[in-house]
């Protein structure tokens, strides 16, 4: 109610960076993240504007998703993690938040291979090769890579034997 009484004058910027902070504390990230974006874009040149953008930036990294569901949130949140180094380089949060995608795209990639290997479970073995290579290509650094290669190998290996002798 605060927020609405003070709009306009000065103490709305400060009631407005709390507001954002107490769905942050009651850990509503969705709805803390959506006003400390809000707050970052209409007070731009506040004191906290850094602060905002980072957490707006934090929340979304929050919301992410854990590998067995879908990477949209996570896609997001490297984004949103993305553009606030690039807005703020000389924040002392960078390093924090190449952290924190570092941990996004490494949940990307074991999605990736968890859905390759799904195909190599399911005998179908043209699908597991082809989406296995994709992995490799998508994340050359993966640190699945021998296991991977091996089920490349053991993949085209149980294809051909599958197949008909004339192919």
């Amino acid at each position: 109610e605060l927020k609405d009484i003070y709009r306009g004058t000065a103490k709305a910027e400060k009631i407005y960076f709390y507001y954002a902070g107490s769905l942050y504390g009651q850990k509503q990230y969705i709805l803390a993240g959506y006003h400390y974006g809000v707050f970052a874009r209409t007070y731009p040149q506040s004191k906290y504007t850094e602060e905002s953008a980072y957490k707006s930036a934090y929340c979304s990294y929050l919301n992410a998703s854990p590998p067995s569901l879908d990477v949209s949130y996570t896609q997001a949140a490297i984004n949103d993690l993305q553009l606030f180094i690039e807005k703020y380089p000389k924040s002392e949060k960078v390093k924090e938040c190449n952290n924190l995608i570092d941990d996004l795209r490494e949940r990307i990639e074991i999605k990736a291979f968890n859905n390759a290997k799904l195909f190599y479970k399911m005998r179908d073995y043209k699908a597991s090769v082809i989406a296995l290579k994709n992995v490799l290509i998508d994340f050359p650094d993966t640190k699945y890579r021998e296991e991977i290669l091996y089920l490349i190998v053991k993949s085209s290996y149980l294809l051909a034997k599958n197949s008909v002798k004339e192919k």
